[in-house]
């Protein structure tokens, strides 16, 4: 039997990740709201995500991320849908087009429900 380390990597081999891969659950528009924010910020959905986690967990020099401001968010979704759209009339593939389509459409819905809390925040 070939022993494993906790992560159950055998060898230390190129390109093996130092971490296993993590799976997270999210609905399609909130995910793509994320992504534009973190575009924004970190660059990267997963730097943001721990740098999240740390300051959920106390950890040392760890700082609550900042928000964009919702007008930039509302921007970013709207703009990211009009380009899926482009990306989808392009698309030669049925399948793609329809799975690029539905990409825009939770960019749209995203846009429009943080408009509708902004608006209802300010209520």
């Amino acid at each position: 039997m070939l022993v494993t380390d906790a992560y159950g990597y055998r060898d230390p081999v190129p390109n093996q990740p130092k971490y296993p891969g993590r799976h997270l659950r999210m609905d399609a528009p909130r995910w793509e709201g994320f992504g534009i924010h973190s575009a924004a910020h970190a660059g990267d959905r997963t730097k943001e995500l721990v740098q999240i986690i740390d300051w959920l967990l106390y950890a040392p020099d760890a700082k609550a991320p900042e928000r964009i401001p919702p007008s930039e968010l509302i921007a970013g979704l709207r703009a990211a849908a009009a380009e899926t759209d482009r990306e989808a009339e392009q698309e030669p593939s049925d399948k793609k087009r329809k799975a690029l389509c539905e990409k825009a459409q939770a960019q749209r819905d995203m846009a429009n429900l943080v408009a509708e809390r902004t608006r209802a925040a300010r209520a």
